[in-house]
């Protein structure tokens, strides 16, 4: 969760700092135009618009293992299993 935050704050600060920099330094990039002319411009587009890859963390569940103790007392013991 704090990785998460920290990459929101980050940018949010890349898009002020963007923001702040004058007209004149932005440059237009070829491939980002409404119109392509050649087919080298329309693979290099089709690269940028990659689909995310979804990574999730382990999966994490309690469990409940019961012995017997002295006297044939329950002791109740609960294990964290991640798979």
């Amino acid at each position: 969760m704090k990785n998460f935050a920290f990459g929101i704050a980050a940018a949010a600060t890349i898009g002020l700092a963007s923001l702040s920099a004058p007209a004149s330094a932005a440059t237009t990039a070829p491939a980002m135009t409404a119109h392509a002319d050649t087919a080298g411009q329309i693979t290099e587009f089709s690269s940028l618009m990659r689909r995310p890859i979804i990574r999730r963390g382990p999966v994490c569940t309690m469990k409940t293992i019961v012995k017997r103790g002295p006297h044939g007392r329950r002791i109740v013991n609960r294990v964290r299993v991640c798979r």
